[in-house]
Parts: C-alpha cells; sequence; structure tokens
C-alpha cells in the first residue's frame, strides 16, 4: 500500500488527551477535583529531556480534591499522574495557580485546565491533533478492509489506494498548515514546543528557525529551549545551499570510499540498512531512479546502517543495486553519521549538486522522480 504515515505517533507530551505537602517559596499551587475518585495518589512528575522526575504527590481525599505546592521554579513539562492509563500532561510555571478537573479513572481523555494558558493551548493542539490522526487511521483501516476483501481486482486495489492515498495527503497538509500557522503565532510558547514536533523539520526549517529564535532569547537557560536550539543549529548547517558534509567509510570489500570522490555528479546519498523493511520497500524507487538518470550523470551513495557485512552483501545482491558506491562502519545506529546528518530514522536520503552542496532532503517514490526531473531537464 502506498498510503503513508508521515508521522508514526504523536511527540511523547501529546500522547494524552484533554476535555499534607511541602510549601513553595513561588507560591505555585495545582489543586483540583476528580470525579471516581477512590483514595488514589496523584502524582506530579517533571517530564525533562533527560528523562522523568518525580516532583511531589497527594492521596485524593473522599470528595476527590487534591492540593499540591511544590516548588516551580521554572517553565517545563509535567504530568499529572494517577495510574499509566490515567494520566495529563501540563505546561506548568512559577507563581501560578492551576486548577485541574476530570474523571480519576481516565483523566487522559478527560481533564481541563485553568490557570495555565500553555497547558490550555496544548490541550487545543492535542484535540486537533488526535482528531487528524485519527482520520488518517480510517483511511488505513479503509483501504485494508478492501484490499482483503476476496477476488477483489488488483486494478481495483490500484483505484482506491490512489483516491485514498489522495484523501490521506490532504489530511496531513491541512493538519501541517494548521501547526505552522499555531506555531508562527506562539514562538516563544512551550504548547508551540510541542507542536512544532509534529512538522516535518527539512519541510519547515523557516518555521523551526523562527521558534528557535524567540524560544531561545526568552528561556536561555530551559532545558528544553537549549535542546531545540541545537536540534535547530544542526539541522541549519543541513539546510538546501550548504556543503554536505563528508563522509568517509568502508565499501563490502573493506575499501575505503569517501562521498567527495563524486563531485561533478548529481548524487543521491542514501542511508538504509539490510534489516529496514521500509528501506528494502523503498531500493525499487531508487534502482529505478538509477537506471533512468546514471547516464545523465546521477549517482548513489549508499551509506548502510547494517552489522553484518554478509547481510549487507547480501541485500545489496538481492535488491539489484548496481551503483558501486557502497559503504559502512558497520556500527549501526551508534555510527557518527547519524548525528553528522541529523536524522532519527531511515530510509533517509540527500540529494546532492554537482558541487557538493544539499538540493534536497529526504525525497522518496514520486517525489524523488520529480526531483530528479527537475534537475535533469
Amino acid at each position: 500500500m502506498k498510503i503513508k504515515k508521515i508521522v508514526s505517533a504523536l511527540p511523547i507530551v501529546l500522547l494524552v488527551a484533554c476535555s499534607s505537602t511541602t510549601q513553595s517559596s513561588t507560591g505555585f499551587e495545582l489543586k483540583g477535583k476528580l470525579s471516581n475518585a477512590h483514595g488514589e495518589t496523584v502524582r506530579l512528575e517533571l517530564m525533562a529531556p533527560n528523562g522523568v522526575t518525580a516532583v511531589d504527590s497527594v492521596v485524593l481525599n473522599e470528595k476527590g480534591e487534591f492540593k499540591l505546592t511544590p516548588a516551580i521554579k521554572e517553565v517545563g513539562f509535567y504530568r499529572l499522574k494517577i495510574s499509566d492509563r490515567s494520566l495529563a500532561t501540563l505546561i506548568l510555571d512559577a507563581n501560578q495557580n492551576v486548577t485541574v478537573t476530570g474523571d480519576a479513572a481516565d483523566l487522559g481523555t478527560t481533564y481541563a485546565v485553568e490557570g495555565s494558558a500553555d497547558s490550555k493551548l496544548f490541550c487545543e493542539i492535542n484535540a486537533a491533533s488526535t482528531k487528524n490522526y485519527r482520520e488518517r487511521d480510517a483511511l488505513q483501516d479503509k483501504f485494508q478492509n478492501f484490499s482483503s476483501t476476496p477476488n477483489i481486482s488488483p486494478v481495483r486495489i490500484d483505484s482506491m489506494n490512489k483516491s485514498l492515498e489522495k484523501q490521506y495527503v490532504a489530511l496531513v497538509g491541512e493538519h501541517n498548515k494548521y501547526l505552522k500557522n499555531l506555531v508562527e503565532k506562539n514562538t516563544s510558547s512551550f504548547a508551540a514546543l510541542a507542536a512544532i514536533q509534529q512538522l516535518p523539520p527539512d519541510e519547515f526549517l523557516e518555521t523551526y528557525i523562527k521558534m528557535d529564535d524567540n524560544l531561545f532569547a526568552k528561556y536561555p537557560n530551559s532545558q528544553y529551549a537549549k535542546m531545540f536550539h541545537a536540534d535547530v543549529q544542526s539541522r541549519k548547517k543541513l539546510a538546501p545551499g550548504t556543503p554536505a558534509p563528508e563522509i568517509k567509510m568502508n565499501t563490502p570489500d573493506g575499501k575505503s570510499l569517501a562521498l567527495s570522490s563524486l563531485k561533478g555528479k548529481i548524487v543521491l546519498l542514501d542511508f538504509w540498512a539490510s534489516w529496514c523493511a521500509p528501506c528494502r520497500a523503498e531500493n525499487p524507487n531508487v534502482v529505478k531512479a538509477y537506471a533512468k538518470y546514471k547516464s545523465k550523470g546521477f549517482e548513489v551513495f549508499s551509506v548502510s546502517l547494517d552489522k553484518e557485512v554478509d547481510k549487507w552483501k547480501q541485500a545489496i545482491q538481492k535488491d539489484n543495486l548496481s551503483w558501486t558506491s557502497h559503504v559502512s562502519d558497520l556500527q549501526a545506529w551508534q555510527s557518527p553519521v547519524i548525528s553528522t546528518y541529523n536524522f532519527k530514522g531511515i530510509p533517509y536520503n540527500v540529494l546532492i549538486s554537482k558541487d557538493g552542496k544539499i538540493l534536497a532532503k529526504n525525497l522518496r517514490g514520486e517525489e524523488l522522480e520529480k526531483k530528479l526531473a527537475e534537475v535533469f531537464q
């Protein structure tokens, strides 16, 4: 099936929907009243970039009420947790008086927040994202059910696939437009920091840069802002028009080969692995492109994230990857090339100009064909 998940899962802070304690010197207070409460313990946890940390806890009283007054010193992502299946994401800052209501048995889909503008905006983003992703999943399910119908013809399956893929792409575009507009109106908001994680950075780099400029200026000491800033700075170094970083690794027969040796040609720098099913599914598109444009000065430089040389060699042969520029350091996800090119999943590719500069990134299937046709016209 060609319908593809642009984002396979919501960011970690968007996994939930919305609808006697230590006294704090900051004046922060978090209180609430939950229905269906039976004396459960409510825990407040900090979701920092380096992990989850317990902050405070209290037992719900007989009315389902609670109050927490931990020392919140700076804005951050928190979760109010009753169990692994009942939790709510909050964005809290010092000196706030925040009130949470909801159902103790299902806090994630029922909670509402007052006193925290970022938490309320987060709920809005989360509701819109959840709706859009459910609509995408419904299209996936519709195709799967249709294609599994007994005696259905390949022609009808292909026709349905094209129809649903068009709807799927429209849903992705609609949601990306919503997210882009929201982020650019709230570039110093931590809620927008959660939202921007859903936008493909290669496509929306300008939006990432706008947010980084404002967020980092407002929160220069925030661990969240620092991490986002470092990521954006790294991506700026890989923007179209910038030089492609050098890669020098060994070929399957142990000889050293550098990416720069292909200067003078249009190069597709292709990251893949023999164990990666989506990579293997994408390989025929790369093979097709190579066959069409190799006589015009097109070359593929394949970097494998394999660990076992024999499996790597077998995949090259089986998938008919007939070009000669295959390299790997056999370190899989420990390879330094991952941080150099700042990608988190494969297949991933970078199209490079004759003078060694980045033209485009993450082109697949028809997108790759369209870009190559433009380059070689």
